[in-house]
């Protein structure tokens, strides 16, 4: 087996396609079939199986996929390693994903003080979905991520250590017909925009709906592949929208959305930093975690702090009780 084929591997794994594994890695869609082909080959068995809607790994190719993320994360670390002793102020990168909410409170807290720790790291922040995010973890374009903790059977290749929990709610824009509604049930004729990954689906509309014994309204449920498009509609219609209660109190939207009263109850969601498991964080990982978790110990000590205080009430604080290296 040759390193670029693995890494032709995990990153078709990561985008769903040849074609952009492909754009992804910079190469012709032809050379990464072609050193796939050749993976097959040597390997003797199939590797990837052919669908009308892409390509899916064969549960060959994904028990393969597991030691190509860790040989390729590998070679990554050796790689920044030599870089280190080649220059030790040569620029480095390091890519987080990030919550919105989080991104909208300890964020800003964060960067100025890594920045001046560390003045040669390039910092890449990437604002999504956890689910979204979990691939480029695993396939080494994300360093670590501070967002929702995934359960177990979707946490194959990573490590979290849990920093808050907190309530989902639905959300309106302010002065919409239905806010002082009760129940779900007096919400089913309104269109939803949600924000999540196709993979989620089901998860957030048994959440939303289905432990409550709600047929969901399928036909008005619309998706949003972006929090900040999903929250512009909500502002802007008389859509719904189901998100974390932290959210909705940041400054920017405690006086745009309301949380409606209602008789039920969501399952609540564990936030955290997210990454590599068996893979030692790099000195700027490791630096960004510990900022970061002293920045979430001065919000914690600092619960009257006006632009912290209605974020604050809505999340429950977990003591990691470990270092950036555990």
């Amino acid at each position: 087996m040759k390193v670029h084929q693995l890494r032709y591997l995990a990153t078709v794994a990561a985008e769903g396609s040849i074609r952009a594994a492909a754009r992804s890695l910079g190469l012709s869609q032809a050379t990464v079939t072609q050193g796939l082909r050749e993976l097959e080959t040597h390997a003797e068995i199939a590797l990837l199986a052919r669908h009308g809607h892409g390509i899916a790994l064969t549960p060959a190719g994904q028990e393969l996929l597991v030691h190509a993320q860790r040989v390729t994360a590998q070679l990554r670390e050796a790689e920044e390693a030599l870089a280190r002793h080649r220059d030790s102020g040569a620029t480095q990168r390091l890519s987080v994903g990030v919550t919105p909410w989080v991104a909208q409170t300890l964020l800003a807290r964060v960067v100025p003080a890594f920045r001046a720790a560390l003045p040669h790291v390039q910092l890449e922040f990437f604002d999504g979905l956890s689910a979204l995010a979990y691939p480029k973890l695993r396939e080494g374009s994300l360093d670590l991520m501070i967002g929702r903790i995934a359960p177990d059977d979707a946490m194959q290749g990573l490590q979290a250590m849990p920093l808050f929990s907190y309530d989902m709610t639905v959300v309106a824009r302010l002065g919409h017909p239905r806010s002082a509604a009760r129940s779900l049930a007096e919400l089913l004729e309104d269109d939803w925009i949600l924000n999540f990954a196709p993979i989620e689906r089901a998860m957030i509309l048994d959440n939303l709906f289905g432990q409550h014994g709600i047929e969901p309204p399928r036909q008005r449920i619309h998706l949003a592949h972006s929090a900040s498009l999903m929250l512009t509609l909500v502002q802007q219609t008389d859509m719904l929208s189901f998100c974390p209660w932290p959210l909705v109190e940041t400054a920017s939207l405690r006086d745009r959305l309301v949380a409606l009263p209602l008789r039920e109850r969501f399952r609540s969601h564990l936030v955290g930093v997210v990454r590599r498991a068996q893979e030692t964080p790099s000195p700027a990982a490791r630096s960004f975690i510990a900022l970061f978790l002293d920045a979430m110990r001065h919000w914690a000590a600092s619960p009257d702090h006006p632009e912290w205080r209605h974020v604050l009430r809505s999340v429950e604080l977990i003591d990691p009780g470990a270092t950036p290296d555990a």
